[in-house]
């Protein structure tokens, strides 16, 4: 989420599941260059018409203040994450972990997840090689984070052989 001075609120691009997680997060923080600045307490959010999220900060004091905040972006950091259920994952927990076949074919490593789409996309290399995996269950069907592995179940039109 990147932040935009407005009139002491902040208007950020919003690359979440959306505006009531902001209000309800107990640990979000304030970052930039990957240094955290401080804590932040949501008093009020909303949607702007834009797609964006208007947000007011309890420690933001007025407009110069959030005008200071440009390129800063508002996180929740891995250690101050809520779990997850069983089946569900943060995507950054999937980057570099190795992507096999039911059969056990190495397709590689996820290097990136493309997001914004329908649905994310991992991005699998090896050899130079890249294959393009939905995240979708019926594509996926096991990821373990402690093995570090993502069992997929490709259909013909993309596996190994169709990687650029």
């Amino acid at each position: 989420m990147r932040p935009h001075g407005l009139k002491g609120e902040v208007k950020i691009d919003l690359a979440c599941s959306g505006v009531d997680r902001l209000t309800s997060c107990p640990n979000l923080k304030l970052v930039k260059n990957g240094k955290e600045l401080k804590k932040v307490t949501v008093m009020r959010a909303f949607a702007h018409n834009d797609g964006d999220a208007v947000v007011r900060f309890k420690e933001i004091e007025g407009p110069e203040e959030a005008e200071t905040l440009r390129g800063v972006y508002v996180a929740v950091l891995s250690k101050d994450r809520e779990a997850l259920p069983e089946d569900q994952f943060y995507m950054d927990d999937l980057m570099g972990l190795t992507v096999e076949t039911l059969e056990g074919k190495k397709l590689g490593m996820i290097e990136e997840i493309i997001e914004g789409l329908a649905n994310a996309v991992l991005v699998v290399k090896k050899d130079g090689k890249e294959v393009l995996v939905p995240a979708l269950k019926s594509m996926i069907r096991k990821i373990d984070l402690k093995a570090k592995l993502v069992v997929v179940d490709l259909p013909e039109e993309i596996d190994e052989q169709t990687a650029d």
